[in-house]
């Protein structure tokens, strides 16, 4: 499995579908970055997004595994109430969504029902919202 085809699939299907994530300049930048990346003078909002790990499938079958995506959606400190609304986006833009990678490989992330959590990062003062979803994949040896 490539995993940095799969990272690079669904960086590009949140930059194309998740409204209110570009910058202001000309063209729009999406500000979209890999966990931990993000600079701290980063125009709010914006979203990270990491791989959490591999869950082997629930009937122990070798057909397929679950690869875990979370996504943060960061925004104004103190205003969590204004990335409600990105959040539900997010949400919207990737389950059961067909998402295309570079090599034309297609998955279809899935929204981990009650995996949605506020937060607060102190390093970025920022507001989060954590969302979770599981990837399926095909198991490989």
């Amino acid at each position: 499995m490539d995993y940095a085809d799969i990272r690079e699939g669904i960086h590009d299907h949140l930059c194309n579908c998740v409204a209110g994530i570009d910058d202001a300049s000309s063209p729009p930048v999406c500000k979209v970055f890999d966990e931990w990346t993000a600079p701290a003078d980063t125009e709010k909002p914006f979203l990270e997004m990491a791989f959490l790990g591999e869950i082997p499938t629930v009937n122990r079958s070798k057909c397929a595994h679950h690869m875990q995506l979370e996504v943060l959606v960061m925004g104004e400190e103190y205003n969590i109430i204004a990335i409600d609304p990105i959040a539900d986006n997010v949400v919207s833009c990737l389950h059961h969504q067909s998402v295309v990678c570079p090599s034309g490989a297609r998955y279809e992330p899935q929204y981990i029902q009650d995996s949605r959590m506020d937060g607060h990062n102190q390093q970025l003062n920022a507001s989060v919202i954590r969302l979770l979803f599981w990837i399926p994949v095909p198991f490989t040896t």
